[in-house]
């Protein structure tokens, strides 16, 4: 059971009916794979900003991935899989360095409406729509504000960083974004006061607000090349 419920966490429904197949090594390998490829999807959304943080909890999956990789029924890499999946969560929690100090800030947040399911629905799998409305909030309002302070209102992009309490490194990524939006679509970026219809940007692709469901990655050809001042 608890096999089925850890599948179910991350897969789904994929998941459910599975309890059955722990002992299957076969049937474990491609589950898990697949679970180690949704986590790299979504941590790299997550470490975006922290550039050692992407580079490391990357290596740790690329560890769990061979482990897993190596896993049949003669072989048990139980072992290596438990420190690899350690590293992972040592790294999540803000313990980056091997001294056994926190050199990273961890912040966990809902906002009212998950609140209010998470009472109302005793913690079942939410609407994916209204999660990515919920939760893109924020995120789509940060880019909206640095792309109306530096390519409306024309701050440098030291003065944008000062403004947002954000590195210019950061800055200057989320420009990059903006900017390959703008080159995909042929359109410029919502305006501030159109959140709503402001799409939600990451490393590898985007989602357009017109449908947040599907997510496009980006093509070779809207790779920007301008660099921010």
């Amino acid at each position: 059971m608890e096999f089925e419920m850890a599948l179910i966490g991350v897969l789904g429904r994929m998941g459910m009916g599975k309890a059955s197949l722990a002992s299957d090594a076969r049937f474990v390998r491609e589950s898990m794979l697949k679970i180690v490829n949704k986590w790299k999807q979504r941590i790299r959304n997550l470490t975006a900003m922290d550039e050692r943080l992407d580079m490391m909890t990357m290596g740790n999956l690329e560890e769990l991935e061979r482990a897993i990789k190596g896993t049949s029924d003669s072989t048990n890499n139980d072992w290596l899989i438990i420190s690899a999946l350690t590293s992972l969560v040592n790294r999540l929690l803000g313990y980056d360095w091997v001294d056994g100090e926190i050199h990273r800030h961890v912040i966990f947040y809902r906002d009212r409406d998950q609140e209010n399911f998470d009472h109302n629905k005793m913690l079942e799998p939410k609407d994916a729509v209204q999660t990515l409305r919920s939760n893109g909030k924020t995120l789509r309002a940060k880019y909206a504000v640095i792309d109306h302070l530096r390519n409306r209102i024309g701050l440098t992009v030291n003065e944008v960083a000062n403004v947002i309490g954000m590195s210019e490194y950061q800055v200057r990524k989320i420009l990059s974004r903006v900017e390959q939006y703008e080159k995909a679509w042929k359109t410029d970026f919502s305006d501030i006061l159109s959140i709503e219809r402001t799409p939600l940007i990451y490393d590898d692709g985007y989602r357009n607000a017109n449908d947040l469901t599907k997510f496009a990655p980006w093509r070779a050809s809207d790779n920007s090349k301008r660099v921010a001042k």
